[in-house]
């Protein structure tokens, strides 16, 4: 017979796969209710805008009219899927949400590997329920590539060891080296940040290996670089040596210049602990558990290198959630080390941090099942339809009353694993119907709403639009992703015979005077812009 502890370990595997799968249908299904979502107007429509150039020119290497600031890597992916699916919401951030599961699942092989499968599960769950994990995995950006192949290139290096054979060995630290380095071509100077918060563990992996395979290494990291040169000798040939000094001033302004120094000494521990609500209840318990228990390189990974990653941003200027990216998974992973350490030891100290995650998320689930029993009456978001109001109601009753029982349960047989990873499931699914219905992932739902008014759309459908003056970046960078056939001008340059339309500002529609055309109808309003006839 199993003892208390064992019987609290063990994980209903069929219960967990069956939640797995219907995490990934539903976060699959929800990136297709376009109708609900829009693009935030920093970064979003910058990038998709930028890879909608690329196919619009034609031009994989080289589409901006002056050397750009970032490697061009950064676009290729979400290029490709508007070459394949059209240009669209869904397209735009359908290679963020592939790549996000992808590094789920890698980050899943490589704490399988080096500890159990229980952990390993534990990690998916802790990973997904991240709000800045699950934000840019459904985000039109590079970033869940470039963790993507930041992990794959940490797998590879763990599967090196003294005991394999040479032919393996020297394939695994060549495939760790080349993932290790593409990145580069994907996010520029920001691989620095990750590649310096490995380096102990690339260190403690390769001091006892000889050079004869130390060498694939180094072999793999100059093939994987071979993109990035490609794009900088087709870039300067182009552009010329500014093609080279744009990253690196990009580079120090991030670091050094674009705010106070040290701005985000507060900033990133702060922000990556709320983003990374609930599960870092659990990184005390889990650190300890690592270091006191832990081999040395997996201690390395899970405490030491997100540790040396935060504190370098913490001594940068910048102030980028993001940027903090890289370590979610690696503090997720620790925070499932945690998990399992307090159902383990169930000491004194574990039963507290059980009862202050089930006190945290009794607070969250409370709020969310009155606030979704209110909606039914006050209609605080008129977005709810009855069925997710009441999906979101239920789910949230199921977290209340588990939380409930680790609170005053915590010895009792039936809490468990399966219980606290039922917590995380609930808050996952939640954040998908938050998404699916527009509550989150619809920033600027108005001035799509206003683009898509059918006496406005049929204007767009049918007539050249021109975008007049200067307009704020947020609203031009939104109107050139939704209205992809729009050109802009100065008003010096509005033809003067046949009639156009056009948005213009408020500012500037006062200043269209007789040089011009005078003979203009404002035909819709919008904050302050305005799309106007001009006869």
């Amino acid at each position: 017979m199993m003892n208390l502890k064992e019987e609290n370990l063990v994980i209903n595997k069929r219960l967990i796969f069956f939640l797995i799968s219907i995490l990934l249908l539903v976060s699959f299904c929800s990136i297709f209710f376009i109708e609900n979502h829009s693009l935030v107007a920093h970064d979003e429509s910058l990038y998709a805008n930028r890879a909608k150039l690329i196919i619009d020119s034609n031009n994989w290497f080289t589409p901006f009219e002056k050397a750009h600031h970032k490697t061009i890597g950064s676009y290729w992916l979400i290029a490709l899927s508007f070459k394949m699916f059209g240009i669209s919401e869904f397209s735009a951030r359908l290679p963020s949400y592939i790549f996000s599961i992808l590094s789920s699942f890698v980050l899943f092989k490589i704490i399988k590997d080096i500890s159990t499968l229980e952990i390993g599960l534990i990690s998916i769950f802790t990973l997904s329920s991240s709000f800045l994990w699950f934000s840019y995995g459904k985000y039109c950006s590079p970033d869940t590539l470039y963790i993507f192949l930041n992990l794959l290139g940490i797998l590879f290096l763990l599967k090196t060891s003294n005991s394999l054979k040479e032919k393996n060995k020297n394939k695994f630290l060549f495939l760790s080296g080349f993932f290790l380095s593409l990145p580069f071509f994907v996010r520029s100077y920001l691989q620095l940040l990750p590649l310096v918060s490995i380096f102990p563990l690339i260190y403690f992996k390769i001091k006892k290996l000889r050079y004869r395979n130390t060498r694939y290494l180094i072999i793999g990291f100059f093939v994987g670089l071979i993109p990035l040169i490609i794009f900088y000798y087709i870039s300067y040939r182009t552009y010329g040596v500014d093609s080279l000094i744009r990253p690196y001033m990009l580079l120090k302004a991030k670091t050094l210049t674009e705010n106070n120094i040290l701005e985000g000494f507060l900033f990133y521990p702060r922000n990556l602990i709320l983003l990374s609500t609930p599960f870092f209840i659990f990184l005390i318990n889990g650190t300890r558990y690592i270091l006191k228990n832990k081999s040395r390189e997996i201690q390395i990974l899970l405490v030491f290198t997100p540790f040396i990653n935060i504190v370098l941003l913490m001594f940068t200027a910048s102030k980028y959630s993001h940027y903090g990216l890289f370590t979610i998974p690696l503090l997720a992973s620790n925070a499932s080390f945690g998990i399992y350490e307090s159902f383990k030891k169930k000491s004194y100290e574990s039963k507290l941090i059980l009862r202050i995650f089930g006190g945290l998320m009794l607070i969250i689930s409370s709020l969310i099942f009155f606030i979704s029993i209110l909606n039914f009456h006050l209609k605080i978001f008129n977005q709810f339809y009855l069925i997710e109001g009441f999906i979101i109601s239920f789910l949230s009753l199921i977290s209340l009353i588990l939380s409930l029982n680790l609170i005053y349960k915590t010895n009792s047989k039936s809490i468990n694993i399966n219980n606290i990873l039922s917590i995380f499931f609930i808050q996952i699914f939640i954040l998908n119907t938050l998404f699916i219905n527009g509550t989150i992932g619809n920033p600027n739902t108005e001035i799509k709403d206003f683009i898509y008014q059918p006496d406005i759309k049929k204007i767009i459908n049918n007539n050249q639009i021109f975008i007049i003056g200067e307009l704020d970046n947020k609203n031009l960078n939104l109107l050139k992703f939704y209205l992809p056939q729009a050109r802009i001008i100065k008003k010096e340059q509005i033809p003067k015979i046949e009639p156009i339309y056009g948005i213009i500002n408020n500012k500037d529609m006062k200043k269209l005077n007789n040089s011009i055309r005078t003979e203009f109808i404002n035909l819709k309003e919008f904050k302050d812009i305005n799309l106007i006839k001009i006869n």
